[in-house]
Formats: C-alpha cells, structure tokens, sequence
C-alpha cells in the first residue's frame, strides 16, 4: 500500500475540507479543540471517510506545544502499512492552520470481529471457520507487536475481518481500524501485553475462542506469554 505524503503545505486542502457528506461521528470537543467524521462518495463511486478537526491537539515530550492529532494518526497509517499490516487507504491528509484533515477510503466488504461473531453463532456456521477468522487475527496482531507498535485501543470493534468462500476454500483478510492511539514501544512484549487483554475484556469471544486465539497468537509471536492466561 502506497501512502501519499502529508500535505503540510496545505496545497489541496480547502478542496477536501470542503467536501459536503454525512456526519458518522458528529463534532465534538476533545483536546482543546473539535474533532468529527464525514462519510462521503467520490467521483468514482467509492466510500470515503473524512476526519476533520480543528485546534485539535496534542501535546508530547516532542510536541510540548503541541502537534495536530491527525498528524499522529498519520503517521500511524505509515508505520502499520510499513509493517504490512491491512488498514484502510489513506486518500489525502494535511494540515492548514488549525484546522487538519484526514481521508480515507471504506474497506470493502469488511466487518467488525464482533459482528461477525454474532452472524457466526446465528447463522450457525462451522466452528473451523471460527477457527480460521482467530488465527488469521492473532498472526496480523502479532505482526503489529513484533514491530514494536501498539494499538492502544484494541476492541472487537476495531479488528474487521472479511471471509470470502472461493472455489470451497475459504479466503480470510484481516484489517485494523481506528489508528489514533497507535504509538511504538520499546519492546514487543509490551505492545502485546497492553494490547491483547483488551480483546478478551471488549470483544465477544467467548472462553473457548479466547484459549484458542492466545494458542495462535503465541505461535505467530513466537513467545509463550503466560500473562495473557
């Protein structure tokens, strides 16, 4: 995936700023400033999110006065797109002032981990499928952690998976959403260890799935974290 370059010029800007949508996530106020989501369709029909903020900030031992949130969430597109992770593609992202903006197009096809869960267990589906979507899961989420990089915010809602059943074999991709906590650690272990409890605390794998998700993710991460039990 090819991410283009941040537009700190503001060069396209007020083209994208001023594209009319639909709010998903209406304006609010976060970190001194506000923050919303526009969905809207470009010309050739695709689905794009827009992320528009201003005076939307925050603060580091880099940044002590401060730097736009869209920068940093840029720049996490860029680490997990280095590290092969699937993430949405970046289409624009750029500042002007203080006002910033970030867009993106829709994942086709894909659905939250939970909602497939709950498709899974209604439709009665074979447990081997299950099986297949949480190996595929632990393997993208143990590549996220041998990079040295931590999610921040792992949900159920935040993992998408799409199963697409090809000549009686079944294809299953993975991808992850919602970038703005991503931030490297120093080793992985700890991106692992604060990352992977929050699937079994805010998603809808039941215990035996959980046994076998941290079974997988272990083996794709190529070290027993007897922690997670």
């Amino acid at each position: 995936m090819i991410i283009p370059s941040f537009d700190s010029a503001g060069k396209n800007f007020e083209h994208w700023w001023s594209i009319s949508g639909e709010w998903v996530e209406l304006p609010n106020q976060r970190r001194g400033g506000e923050s919303g989501v526009l969905r809207a369709i470009d010309d050739q029909g695709k689905t794009l999110y827009i992320k528009r903020q201003e005076k939307h900030i925050y603060r580091d031992f880099f940044h002590p006065f401060g730097q736009a949130t869209i920068i940093r969430e840029y720049k996490a597109y860029c680490a997990l797109s280095k590290a092969q992770i699937n993430i949405p593609q970046v289409v624009y992202c750029g500042v002007s002032g203080d006002k910033a903006i970030l867009v993106t197009e829709a994942l086709q096809d894909f659905i939250e981990l939970d909602s497939w869960l709950t498709l899974q267990r209604q439709q009665q589906y074979l447990p081997e499928t299950t099986d297949i979507v949480l190996t595929k899961t632990a393997q993208m989420l143990a590549r996220l952690h041998k990079n040295r990089l931590q999610h921040g915010s792992l949900y159920g809602k935040h993992i998408f998976v799409k199963t697409v059943n090809k000549d009686g074999q079944l294809i299953v991709e993975t991808a992850l959403l919602d970038l703005e906590k991503v931030k490297g650690r120093l080793t992985a272990k700890e991106a692992a260890l604060h990352d992977i409890p929050k699937i079994k605390r805010h998603s809808l794998l039941n215990q035996q799935e959980w046994q076998y998700f941290i079974k997988e993710y272990e083996q794709a991460f190529a070290s027993k974290l007897p922690q997670l039990y």
